[in-house]
């Protein structure tokens, strides 16, 4: 195995993405200390002829947020979506924090360890540097898809953060997608079961608007009156 040393505070992100693949930085970076809990822990790589091995954490009993939320009858109370939201705001920030942008979030890849109902945010397979720049590629999954890059081709790292932060809130408290094709997506049409209280059905649509630049901060997400 050959170790990799990085000085965070002088050397540019943009160069060590040159030597080495981009998931591994991005882990190397998100879990540099101070470590923080909500991101999976990358515990050891290795260089193989062909490809990089990473290993990595794996609570136990955990399972992912789609299959946790399918057990418990395809939706959460209000109460656990709250808590399990507040919990991946947090850790965005903190991925934000350190320059990374995660471009994939979704149920599939968040752990909830069953126990402590903490998660973990995994999968920065298509995860790229934050900075202010737009981005012209897409890497995250079809429904996620934020209309702003169905309608220009480019999008911003935090709207699109919130943008998929909307659709997993609206997935743990509705039991599904709000758009399934894009034609929905560009429409942004939203229909709720009933129950659903007036404050987070605000948050979703907060989230969930067209225009990005309408689009609530992370911080201003944890302000909510639904998250107080």
């Amino acid at each position: 195995m050959v170790q990799l040393y990085m000085n965070f505070s002088t050397q540019k992100l943009e160069d060590k993405v040159a030597d080495f693949p981009l998931e591994l930085v991005l882990l190397l970076i998100v879990g540099d200390d101070p470590v923080y809990p909500g991101v999976i822990k990358l515990l050891d790589w290795f260089e193989l002829p062909d490809e990089y091995l990473l290993v990595q954490e794996r609570p136990e009993p955990c399972q992912d947020l789609f299959a946790f939320t399918e057990e418990r009858g395809g939706f959460l109370e209000e109460a656990e979506a709250q808590n399990f939201l507040q919990q991946l705001v947090n850790t965005l920030q903190h991925c934000h924090q350190r320059g990374v942008l995660h471009r994939d979030i979704k149920a599939e890849n968040i752990l909830v360890q069953i126990d402590t109902k903490r998660l973990k945010l995994l999968d920065f397979g298509c995860g790229c540097i934050l900075n202010d720049s737009a981005k012209t590629q897409f890497r995250g999954t079809a429904e996620y898809t934020p209309p702003e890059w169905l309608r220009y081709g480019k999008y911003h790292g935090v709207p699109v953060t919130v943008w998929s932060l909307g659709i997993v809130l609206y997935d743990m408290i509705c039991g599904d997608l709000p758009f399934k094709t894009e034609g929905e997506i560009l429409k942004g049409v939203l229909h709720f079961p009933r129950g659903i209280s007036r404050e987070c059905r605000n948050l979703i649509r907060c989230c969930l608007t067209r225009r990005p630049e309408n689009r609530p901060s992370l911080e201003q997400i944890l302000l909510h009156p639904w998250m107080a």
